[in-house]
């Protein structure tokens, strides 16, 4: 098995590929190199700014292995199966720190993004957790999205 080294000081590589259900499932959800990579483009572009801003906030779902991926329902051409998302759920952090919203706000006006997208807000307009999609300065759409459930399927509004 391949082990890759530590981002920098706000994330580790063990915190970036954790998974309750690849441990129960007995899935390695190692990235290759390539997928590493992008980990390391959007650690520095994404999760290092927000970590300067705001403090270390937990990272609910980062690298997630094809095996991974389909174990939890996620998209076929989901951009954490290749290094290139990372999701963020800081409510309940207390004082001090952005609710999921300000978050969706402050990333949506400082940082560069492919995608930032509210997923399933509540009915006060407070997503679930936050997902930053980073793929290159010269490739990202910067999309800021919501994530609905209609009729048992998620339908994406732009925001």
């Amino acid at each position: 098995m391949t082990q890759f080294p530590d981002f920098g000081k706000w994330l580790t590589l063990s915190e970036a590929i954790k998974s309750q259900t690849a441990t129960r499932k007995g899935i390695n959800n190692m990235p290759t190199q390539r997928e590493y990579d992008n980990m390391v483009r959007l650690y520095n572009a994404v999760y290092v700014p927000i970590c300067e801003r705001f403090g270390k906030l937990p990272v609910s779902s980062f690298f997630r292995c094809p095996a991974l991926n389909k174990a939890v329902g996620g998209s076929a051409t989901s951009d954490h199966v290749q290094g290139r998302a990372i999701d963020i759920d800081c409510d309940g952090l207390g004082e001090g720190y952005p609710t999921n919203k300000e978050l969706f706000e402050w990333v949506r006006t400082h940082l560069e993004f492919d995608q930032v997208i509210q997923e399933f807000p509540d009915a006060d307009g407070n997503p679930g957790w936050v997902h930053v999609g980073y793929r290159s300065p010269t490739q990202n759409r910067k999309r800021a999205l919501k994530a609905v459930s209609q009729n048992g399927k998620t339908i994406y509004e732009v925001e």
